[in-house]
């Protein structure tokens, strides 16, 4: 399994800090380097938060479609 790539993560975002600029909402860490890489430096393994963007918003977007749902009727 490859490492996860941050900037595709779900989790991901930019803090605008020029010290901090990347951050990780799953951990809740701000760092210059990529959060995953900070994760694995803690001693937790590799990410087990990563979410990808593009999968999560296939699964809204076809939560949204579901006629199926209870809810829907």
């Amino acid at each position: 399994m490859s490492k996860p790539n941050c900037t595709q993560c779900q989790h991901f975002y930019i803090t605008w800090k020029p010290k901090t600029p990347n951050g990780c909402r799953r951990y809740g860490i701000e760092c210059k380097d990529r959060p995953s890489a900070i994760v694995a430096m803690a001693g937790m393994g590799e990410c087990q938060g990563f979410l990808d963007k593009k999968r999560a918003q296939k699964d809204q977007a076809k939560k949204d479609l579901d006629l199926n749902r209870d809810d829907v009727w």
